[in-house]
């Protein structure tokens, strides 16, 4: 006795040839997107000036939803640790998280170049990157670096989200 699989009509054998292209662009697809992650494509250069000399640039990546949740843990204060109590979040500072997205933003690279600075770090006594970010930037710098990294990122492509889930 023959089985379907065994012996495919011709639309069968369509279906079964379609259904594999599918999972072959989506395959392709998930390459492509772990491909641009790694390669830091989708990075954009941003330059900080101060009265029309450029002062300072980086380069900025998509930042991940865990990278997100992360930065905003380092940022918020909890509750003492007690036993068999969960800790409670008290407070968020969120000036500390813009910065904290700023620098896991930041291509490594230059990172280490221009947020972990060892000889500006040394100079200012700062031990951490993130308070180079607070010291150096100013609220509305700071504002437009975050901008960039949510565009970059997927935050401001509702519409074209939107209009891809349609087709």
């Amino acid at each position: 006795m023959y089985t379907d699989y065994e012996n495919p009509t011709e639309e069968q054998e369509e279906k079964r040839n379609e259904i594999l292209l599918n999972e072959n662009q989506l395959l392709n697809g998930l390459m492509e997107l772990a491909n641009e992650k790694e390669q830091n494509t989708g990075c954009e250069k941003i330059q900080i000036k101060r009265k029309g000399a450029v002062i300072i640039e980086f380069r900025v990546r998509p930042i991940s939803e865990d990278e997100s949740q992360d930065c905003w843990r380092k940022a918020t204060k909890y509750t003492p640790y007690k036993k068999d109590q969960p800790r409670k979040a008290l407070d968020t500072d969120t000036a500390l998280y813009r910065s904290y997205l700023i620098y896991f933003a930041t291509v490594d690279e230059d990172r280490d170049k221009v947020w972990d600075n060892k000889q500006f770090m040394a100079a200012k006594q700062i031990f951490k990157g993130v308070d180079v970010i607070d010291m150096i930037l100013n609220a509305g710098e700071k504002a437009r670096v975050i901008d960039i990294i949510d565009r970059i990122s997927g935050f401001d492509d509702d519409e074209d989200l939107n209009e891809q889930v349609k087709n």
